[in-house]
């Protein structure tokens, strides 16, 4: 199949989307910065679009109508009504917009949502989770000019940035969609800008249970992740970053731990998932409206951080 990055010069993940191009079926190639050039004159059938948060609906837009399915690098947009606009244009094309979660591909996060889809763990009752990063990374100056410092041209800071992965990761284990938020965030650092480089998120799902994410950039180097989980029956706790730390987890059976996935490339298993969907030999990884579901959760969290009023996350 015919595959295209839309991408500025200096993008995201960059090198690892340009390895799209050896993905199994993949029989051509192009990366242009010209969106509507390039679905005239290549027709892919799958683009991975990874630009400036606020242009990126405008491309997404673009290679739907062209009729592809499109990969987009989170967040997909500065503001939540332009990627529910995109949303609508790609379910009435019968297409999927696919925020890149890699995370969900994870080996330790596929064996823990088999935990709590096949009832070992029992009903949940709460969750706790961190996504923790390098402060080092924000004193650069050209981060320091980039969008990521900017609330209008990004849609935020350290939330939508990086702790969406767990926010959309606690949906995908538990079947469950977050109901209401409460959040703080902050600009602890001191670094130039309007957006957050702290932020803490309380949540209640639909289901019922209860969950916490603390995202922050706090260390000099590296980062500090972990997802705890408990239920009536059990629990599970892992770090999805890690090579070295196992899932391990707690059952009526007893104890059981599985090694972490050293050396796994989750972008490339999220691309070839992408493409293999494309091709239609399985289910997207992630679907428009899960895609949706994510964001709404992050921009409630951000409401509710500037009003200091729990929000509800809408259906």
């Amino acid at each position: 199949m015919r595959v295209a990055l839309i991408s500025e010069p200096v993008g995201d993940h960059l090198g690892h989307y340009r390895r799209t191009a050896s993905c199994r079926g993949v029989s051509e190639f192009r990366e242009s910065t010209d969106a509507r050039r390039l679905m005239a004159e290549f027709r892919p059938e799958l683009v991975v679009v990874s630009l400036q948060p606020d242009r990126m609906p405008a491309a997404i837009e673009i290679a739907i109508r062209g009729g592809a399915h499109v990969v987009a690098e989170k967040p997909g947009c500065a503001g939540m009504a332009a990627f529910e606009r995109v949303a609508r244009i790609a379910d009435d094309a019968g297409r999927q917009v696919m925020l890149a979660m890699a995370t969900r591909l994870d080996p330790a996060a596929l064996k823990a949502r088999d935990l709590i889809r096949s009832g070992a763990i029992g009903k949940g009752y709460g969750a706790d989770m961190a996504w923790v990063a390098d402060q080092t990374r924000l004193r650069n100056p050209e981060h320091q000019k980039s969008w990521k410092v900017s609330r209008k041209l990004g849609g935020g800071g350290k939330l939508i940035f990086h702790g969406i992965h767990y926010i959309d990761l606690l949906q995908f284990l538990t079947g469950s969609r977050v109901d209401r938020v409460t959040a703080i965030k902050a600009n602890v650092g001191g670094t130039p800008g309007d957006v957050e480089d702290a932020a803490v998120v309380s949540m209640i799902l639909r289901d019922g249970m209860v969950a916490s994410l603390n995202t922050g950039y706090y260390l000099d180097r590296g980062y500090a992740n972990h997802i705890a989980y408990w239920g009536s029956d059990g629990w599970f706790r892992f770090d999805p970053r890690s090579t070295t730390a196992p899932l391990v987890w707690h059952t009526r059976t007893g104890d059981e731990q599985m090694p972490a996935g050293s050396g796994v490339d989750m972008y490339g298993r999220m691309l070839q998932a992408a493409v293999d969907f494309a091709s239609g030999a399985i289910p997207p990884f992630i679907t428009t409206a899960e895609s949706v579901a994510a964001l709404r959760a992050v921009f409630a969290a951000y409401r509710a951080a500037d009003t200091g009023v729990t929000q509800r996350v809408s259906a």
